[in-house]
C-alpha cells in the first residue's frame, strides 16, 4: 500500500462520514435549538437528563462489543474467511440484544429512585426514563449491526442509519408531536420512534451486505473470545460516556432541570467539533487495525500524522467562530441562554483538545491496549467527579465547563505519552504547522473585525463571520501551499464525486 493509498481511501470515506455527521449534527442542532425554544429550560432539561441516563444504559447493552465486532471483521476480511465473520457477527447481534433487554428493565426498575433520589425531579422525568429504556433493545442491535458494516471498511450504511435517519427521525416526531399532541409527549416520543425505524432499516442493509436476517440470529453460539476482547472496551466506552454526560448528571444532582437546560445547548454547540474526530475515526480504525495486522509500521506512522494534521485542520476554523461569537451563538437558542455563553468557551476549548488528540485512544484499541485506555479513562474519570463535585456547588455551570476542560486535557496528555512510548507513534510533522498558523492569523483578524460584525441579526453575523473565517483560513493554507496529501483530501471534501474512485 502506497502512501497514498491510504490517504485516497481515508479521504473517500471520511468525506461520507463528515457529510453524514454534519447533516446529522445540523439536525440536532435544529432539534435542540427548537426544543430549547418550544418547551423551556425545565423540559430542555428533563429530555438531557432523561438522555444521559439512557446513554449510560445503552454502553452497558453494548458491553463493547461494537468495537470487538468492528475489530474482528475488519482483521479477518480476507477470501474463505466469510463463513467465520458471518457467525462472529450474529453471535456479537445475539449477545447484544440479551444485554439490552437486561439493561432496560433495569433502567425501567431503577426511574423512581433515579428521579427522587438522585435529580429530585418531577413524574414526567420518570416516564421519560421509562419510554427511553424500551428504546434500548433497538438501539444497541442497531450499533452493532452499524459497526459490523464499518469493519467492511464501508461507511455508507452506517453514516446513512446513525447520522442521517435517526436524527432526521428525532425531529420530524419532535415537531409532530409538539404540534399534533404535546409539550410532554414532543420530549418522550422521539427517541423510542428513532431507535424503531433506526433499527429496521439498519437490519435491511446488513443482509444486503452479509446475507444474515434476524432469524439467523437467535440460534447463534455466544462467542467467548469477543466477550474477552470487549469487556475491557465496555469499561472505556462506560468511562468515556460518564465523562460526555457527567456534567449533566452532576448539575442534575446538584442543581435543577433548568440549569442542566441551560447548560445542555453549549455542550451540543461543542460537541459539534467531535463529529470531524469520529468521522475520520470511522475509518482510520479498521485501516490502522489491518495494517497492524500485517505489521506495516511505516504506513501506520504515516496513517497516523495524516489522521491528526486533518482534524486539527478542519477543526481550527469552528473553534474560532465558537469562541469569538459565542454569545451570537447562544442566541440561536433564546435570549435567556446567552448567560451560558462562556460555558459554551471553556467547552468549545474542551472539545477542540479532545478532537485534536482524539485518535490516540482508537490507536491503542486497535494495536492491542485496550486495558490501557480503560485505565487512563479511569484516572480521569476520578479527576472529573472530584472537580465536579468542587466546582459546581461553588461555581456553577462554568464550574462543571473547567472541569470538563482539565479532565479531557489530562487524558489528552496521558495518551500522547503512551502513544509515542507504546506504539512509537506521534503526530509532529512541520505540516502540522500549517494549519496552526492559519489559524493563529484568522483569530487575529477576526478579532479586529468582531465588533463590526456584532450589532446585526445573529443569523446574519454568524453566516458573514463565518464566510469570513473559512476564505481567510483556507486562503492562508492555500498561500501555504498543501502537499500530495492535503490535495487528495480537500479533492474528497470538495468534489464528491471522488467516491465513485476506488480504493
Amino acid at each position: 500500500m502506497s502512501n497514498k493509498s491510504p490517504a485516497r481511501k481515508i479521504a473517500k470515506e471520511a468525506t461520507i462520514s463528515i457529510v453524514g455527521m454534519g447533516f446529522g449534527n445540523a439536525v440536532r442542532y435544529i432539534f435542540t435549538a427548537l426544543l430549547a425554544r418550544w418547551v423551556g429550560l425545565e423540559y430542555l432539561g428533563i429530555y438531557s437528563l432523561a438522555n444521559a441516563v439512557t446513554r449510560f444504559a445503552e454502553v452497558f447493552g453494548k458491553a463493547g462489543m461494537e468495537r470487538g465486532i468492528l475489530r474482528f471483521v475488519s482483521m479477518k476480511k480476507e477470501p474463505g474467511k466469510e463463513d467465520s465473520i458471518k457467525k462472529n457477527i450474529q453471535s456479537t447481534l445475539k449477545m447484544g440484544s440479551i444485554f439490552a433487554f437486561i439493561v432496560m428493565a433495569v433502567q425501567m426498575l431503577l426511574s423512581g429512585w433515579l428521579v427522587s433520589t438522585i435529580f429530585h425531579g418531577s413524574s414526567l422525568l420518570k416516564t421519560v426514563i421509562i419510554v427511553n429504556a424500551i428504546s434500548l433493545p433497538f438501539t444497541v442491535v442497531t450499533m452493532i449491526a452499524a459497526f459490523a458494516t464499518q469493519g467492511f471498511k464501508l461507511l455508507k450504511y452506517k453514516v446513512f442509519v446513525t447520522n442521517m435517519l435517526a436524527p432526521t427521525v428525532l425531529l420530524l416526531t419532535m415537531i409532530t408531536a409538539y404540534f399534533l399532541i404535546s409539550s410532554e409527549m414532543a420530549i418522550i416520543l422521539p427517541l423510542l420512534i428513532s431507535a424503531i425505524v433506526s433499527f429496521i432499516v439498519m437490519l435491511f442493509f446488513l443482509k444486503k451486505l452479509t446475507g444474515i436476517s434476524l432469524s439467523q440470529v437467535f440460534p447463534a453460539d455466544f462467542n467467548s473470545e469477543i466477550i474477552r476482547f470487549s469487556y475491557p472496551l465496555m469499561f472505556v466506552t462506560i468511562i468515556g460516556t460518564f465523562m460526555h454526560w457527567m456534567d449533566v448528571t452532576m448539575l442534575g444532582y446538584f442543581t435543577n432541570t433548568e440549569t442542566v437546560g441551560l447548560y445542555y445547548p453549549a455542550a451540543r454547540t461543542a460537541g459539534l467539533l467531535r463529529a470531524i474526530l469520529l468521522a475520520f475515526m470511522s475509518i482510520f480504525s479498521p485501516m490502522l487495525s489491518e495494517l497492524f495486522a500485517q505489521e506495516k509500521r511505516d504506513e501506520m506512522s504515516h496513517l497516523f500524522k495524516l489522521v491528526v494534521r486533518w482534524i486539527l485542520t478542519l477543526a481550527v476554523p469552528f473553534t474560532i467562530i465558537f469562541i469569538l461569537f459565542s454569545k451570537k451563538v447562544m442566541l440561536l437558542f433564546g435570549g435567556e441562554y446567552v448567560q451560558a455563553a462562556n460555558v459554551l468557551i471553556v467547552l468549545t476549548l474542551a472539545t477542540f483538545i479532545q478532537s485534536f488528540i482524539g485518535a490516540g485512544g482508537p490507536a491503542l484499541t486497535m494495536m492491542g491496549h485496550p486495558k490501557v485506555n480503560l485505565i487512563n479513562s479511569s484516572i480521569v474519570v476520578v479527576i472529573n467527579v472530584i472537580l465536579n463535585i468542587l466546582w459546581i456547588p461553588k461555581y456553577g455551570i462554568i464550574g462543571a465547563a473547567w472541569a470538563t476542560l482539565v479532565s479531557l486535557s489530562t487524558l489528552g496528555i496521558i495518551r500522547s505519552i503512551e502513544v509515542w512510548y507504546l506504539l512509537k507513534l506521534h503526530p509532529i510533522t512541520w505540516k502540522l504547522m500549517k494549519p496552526v498558523t492559519s489559524g493563529c492569523i484568522t483569530y487575529g483578524l477576526l478579532f479586529v473585525i468582531k465588533p463590526y460584525l456584532m450589532p446585526y441579526h445573529t443569523l446574519i453575523t454568524l453566516l458573514i463571520s463565518t464566510v469570513v473565517t473559512l476564505l481567510i483560513y483556507f486562503g492562508i493554507l492555500w498561500l501555504l501551499k498543501l502537499d500530495s496529501d492535503d490535495r487528495e483530501v480537500w479533492s474528497a471534501l470538495l468534489m464528491i464525486t471522488n467516491f465513485s474512485k476506488k480504493k
